[in-house]
Formats: C-alpha cells, sequence, structure tokens
C-alpha cells in the first residue's frame, strides 16, 4: 500500500479558491505574501455563530482566532486550548505541512475547538483530548491564561490584537 502524499504545490490562490468554495459566505483578503480569511460559521446546529478569522503567511503554520463573540474564561480567568496572543490551540506541533489545504485541516480542526469549547462552558471539562484527559491534572494543563488581556464590562475577555 502506497503511503499517503501531500500535495507540496499548494499556494495561496488555491488556498484562497478553496475557502471561498468551502464557505461562499467567508472573505479572503490575499495579499503578496499573506492570507486572511473571516467567515461567520456554526460549528454544529446547536451551537452559537462565531466569527473565525485564519492567518496565513508562507512557512509558518496558520493562526485561528475567534473574532466574535468573545471567548469567556473561567472565574480563574483561563481558557482551554488558547494561546497568548488569542489564537486557538487546534493541533499538535507538526499535524500540519506545506501542502495541506486550510479546508480539510485548520478551518474543521477550529470548528471542533468550538464544540468543545462549548462543552467546556456548559461541564467546566474540556472533552477534545479524549476520556482519559478528563481527570483533574489534566484538565489543570489544558488552561491557559492570557498574557496582555483586558475585561470587558461583561466579563468577556478581549483578545489581544495580533501586530504585524
Amino acid at each position: 500500500m502506497q503511503a499517503a502524499r501531500h500535495r507540496t504545490d499548494v499556494n495561496f490562490a488555491l488556498q484562497a479558491l478553496c475557502l471561498n468554495r468551502a464557505c461562499p459566505q467567508g472573505t479572503v483578503q490575499l495579499t503578496p505574501g499573506r492570507l486572511v480569511w473571516t467567515a461567520r460559521v456554526r460549528p454544529v446546529p446547536a451551537s452559537e455563530e462565531y466569527t473565525l478569522r485564519l492567518e496565513a503567511e508562507p512557512a509558518r503554520t496558520p493562526t485561528m482566532r475567534v473574532e466574535s463573540p468573545q471567548l469567556v474564561p473561567n472565574s480563574d480567568g483561563l481558557l482551554p486550548h488558547v494561546y497568548d496572543d488569542g489564537s486557538l490551540c487546534v493541533s499538535e506541533f507538526g499535524d500540519f505541512r506545506p501542502g495541506m489545504l486550510f479546508v480539510d485541516t485548520v478551518v474543521p480542526w477550529a470548528l471542533e475547538w468550538l464544540v468543545y469549547y462549548e462543552l467546556w462552558r456548559a461541564t467546566n471539562r474540556w472533552w477534545g483530548d479524549g476520556q482519559d484527559r478528563l481527570d483533574d491534572e489534566s484538565q489543570s494543563r489544558v488552561l491557559h491564561s492570557y498574557g496582555a488581556r483586558r475585561t470587558s464590562e461583561r466579563g468577556a475577555v478581549e483578545l489581544p490584537r495580533t501586530r504585524r
């Protein structure tokens, strides 16, 4: 049996085309050396609607953020599987490789993250790491605080903007 091959000729124009076909209500900004995709999504019919923002640059792992609504931390000010800059931790290091399409990887990974986020809000448990990771010690390792965050009047975290 042959090993699966990954395309190595996926440029941002092809990524933009695939994003537009998969999510026509989204918008793609394509500039030399940069792709930004924004779309309103609902991960499952019972979910809230979210605005996702994907940012990509050559030779870098793309980042995904929730632009709205603001993500709400727990009572300790912590959120699961997020980085200090507000981007979502949707995969392990090395899961995304050049040649992979965003519509087949980071977009569905972000939708799955949103489902787990909603479950976490309801149960205070992060279900995304599997049943064997539901003990208190494992749960404490998935929670992260933001480096420079501000809190709005509603108590929601205002994510820092990316500096470019």
